[in-house]
């Protein structure tokens, strides 16, 4: 999982990848921390899926441009269109599970 930065560019990101993953967290956020391993290592067999991680302390006006009010909050950009957005409790394996089918899909 990369770490956004104030250089990357988010539209860019979202278009120039068929699947993009976007987790929103904070330093205290203990489930964050979880779900941004989680995803680090089903990463590892899933390489034609992009996923960053964004900072809510360090990117508050990304977030608020995009209405992301809590976290954890994990979005999924299919050919550039946002297609889940999960905030809260949510189930991060029930997401990948369609990620990867979606995927396989795609290849």
């Amino acid at each position: 999982m990369i770490d956004f930065t104030k250089n990357d560019d988010l539209n860019k990101i979202i278009s120039d990848n068929i699947i993009a993953i976007i987790q929103y967290g904070t330093a205290t956020c203990m489930p964050c921390h979880s779900i941004k391993n989680k995803i680090t290592t089903w990463q590892e067999n899933h390489k034609d899926v992009v996923a960053y991680y964004i900072s809510l302390e360090e990117n508050m006006e990304i977030a608020a441009q995009r209405g992301i009010l809590s976290s954890p909050t994990v979005e999924v950009y299919i050919e550039g269109r946002l297609s889940i957005q999960k905030s809260g409790y949510f189930s991060l394996d029930e997401i990948l599970e369609k990620v990867s089918s979606i995927s396989e899909q795609m290849k």
